[in-house]
């Protein structure tokens, strides 16, 4: 299994959030403590899935030209 993820770095810190879940943004010192963070993240989650109404997704719609 893949999660993917966006981050960036401020300053000292790389930052960065889950896609699926990009209100939960954390922190490390290391893109490697970051990854960390993130699989924390997901664990935190899924857990929390069943009390969730709703979890975001994205899509793609085709209009005809």
């Amino acid at each position: 299994m893949e999660l993917q993820y966006t981050y960036w770095q401020n300053g000292d810190f790389f930052v960065g959030f889950l896609d699926d879940y990009p209100d939960d943004s954390t922190q490390g010192v290391s893109l490697a403590e970051l990854e960390e963070a993130l699989v924390e993240v997901y664990e935190i989650r899924q857990e929390e899935k069943k009390h969730l109404a709703q979890i975001r997704k994205t899509g793609k719609i085709r209009i005809p030209a």
